[in-house]
């Protein structure tokens, strides 16, 4: 009886041991995967949204200076060198604002409108620290 304990407690051990490396390898192919993604796109010539997080789902690729204010969120964003994009958590530039320089990435985030804009290299940012979750307007985050 003790030797079938001691050998159901082996093979749960070894069954333990085994599932939790196959988890461990299909997240480690995932973070490739995502690693991947972005190395691809912040090389690219466009900025690229996706509607999923961890740049999954529909992806759309914005090469040229744009404004748009969208009902379906973007939930994921690559920005390649080069390029600025000012994205707001609620439609009508509302909301809390973030603005992304490339090369950057977010892997889960909530778009409702955004700009883009490719840069010329005369750009200068000034942080003002007027950050007030009060202000109508939001938080305003640089990220460079």
């Amino acid at each position: 009886m003790g030797d079938l304990v001691l050998m159901a407690c082996a093979f749960s051990s070894l069954m333990s041991s085994v599932g939790g490396g196959i988890y461990f390898f299909l997240q480690e192919k995932e973070n490739n995967r995502k690693e991947e993604i972005i190395a691809e796109n912040q090389a690219s010539p466009y900025v690229t949204m996706y509607l999923e997080c961890d740049y999954k789902g529909k992806s759309f690729e914005f090469k040229e200076n744009v404004e748009s204010s969208v009902k379906t969120p973007f939930k994921s964003i690559i920005v390649p060198k080069g390029f600025k994009v000012i994205t707001y958590s609620k439609v009508d530039k509302g909301g809390v604002k973030l603005t992304l320089g490339g090369p950057s990435d977010q892997k889960c985030t909530s778009v409702h409108s955004f700009e883009v804009t490719k840069e010329t290299g005369n750009e200068i940012t000034i942080d003002t620290g007027d950050c007030d979750p009060s202000r109508p307007g939001g938080c305003e985050v640089d990220i460079f």
